[in-house]
């Protein structure tokens, strides 16, 4: 299966990673995957931001991946996110991923550095020209420092291999004036769970959820049960927060990687009574 077949909206999770003790929880991810698959989930993200991607070596990269293609076979769509602020290790990364079976890519603008417009387009040119999957780019100016607005999407118009773009929150007033021709060049996708109904209202093709990982379901699904509505006190972008909703619905590790923390005990016994209203989640107030 490949991206964006069928009319949309597309529903694509970043997945969590469960870690244990001594590493990755392999076979918790691996079921992870199996319920994105049975739920009819279009796609899938591993090792992002949202997968603790920066605190994983190449070794636990590259098991997720593996795994994740594994359990999904032709059922969705798995999204290797391989972007860095570095042209060279960003290109070695995507073939590595193309290798290992993944079925597109998603590559976050160049961060920390700051590159220029011209610096951060050759920098896409490049990872295009080599790699034979299709590309989505995650624009979050809130994660990079960097906005070039619609000049970014305009340079990168004529390479094909880019068939998406990922909108970070506090991004529905950028989507909803880009002129009608970037519009329609790239199938539009937001990150922020948030604004999805408003993102979707305005022709967006879908969106890259961290919510999904709690209860995964389509876009159009009536069983969308968990959203930023429902479960307002959580964060989406909040990891340690996510996971601690996962394993109050079923057995999920709660460890995170430094340099994220887990909770505060405040934080947390609000996340739990809101969670137990939300989907008859056991309230704890003892330290999980």
């Amino acid at each position: 299966m490949t991206c964006f077949q069928g009319p949309g909206p597309f529903a694509i999770t970043a997945m969590l990673t469960p870690f244990s003790g001594t590493g990755i929880d392999i076979a918790v991810f691996e079921t992870e995957v199996g319920r994105q698959v049975g739920a009819g989930i279009d796609a899938i993200v591993v090792h992002d931001v949202i997968g603790e991607g920066c605190a994983l070596d190449h070794r636990e990269q590259d098991l997720l991946l593996t795994t994740a293609v594994r359990r999904a076979g032709s059922k969705l769509t798995v999204i290797a996110a391989t972007g860095s602020n570095c042209t060279a290790k960003t290109i070695e990364h995507s073939l590595r991923a193309q290798e290992l079976g993944a079925k597109a890519l998603l590559l976050t603008v160049p961060y920390y550095t700051k590159p220029t417009l011209k610096g951060v387009i050759d920098h896409f040119r490049q990872i295009e020209a080599v790699v034979r999957l299709p590309i989505l780019i995650d624009d979050d100016p809130s994660r990079t420092a960097r906005d070039f607005g619609e000049e970014l999407l305009v340079g990168l118009a004529d390479l094909a291999g880019i068939v998406g773009v990922c909108h970070g929150p506090g991004r529905l007033a950028h989507f909803a004036n880009l002129k009608t021709s970037l519009r329609t060049r790239f199938n539009h996708l937001s990150r922020d769970d948030h604004s999805m109904s408003s993102f979707l209202a305005l022709g967006g093709s879908g969106v890259i959820s961290a919510l999904t990982n709690i209860r995964p379901a389509p876009m159009t699904s009536s069983n969308r049960t968990v959203d930023a509505r429902s479960i307002p006190q959580l964060d989406a972008c909040d990891v340690a927060a996510l996971k601690l909703a996962v394993s109050l619905d079923r057995p999920f590790p709660t460890n995170v990687r430094l340099p994220l923390v887990p909770l505060e005990r405040d934080e947390e016994i609000a996340l739990r009574a809101a969670c137990a209203e939300t989907f008859g989640a056991t309230v704890n107030h003892a330290a999980a």
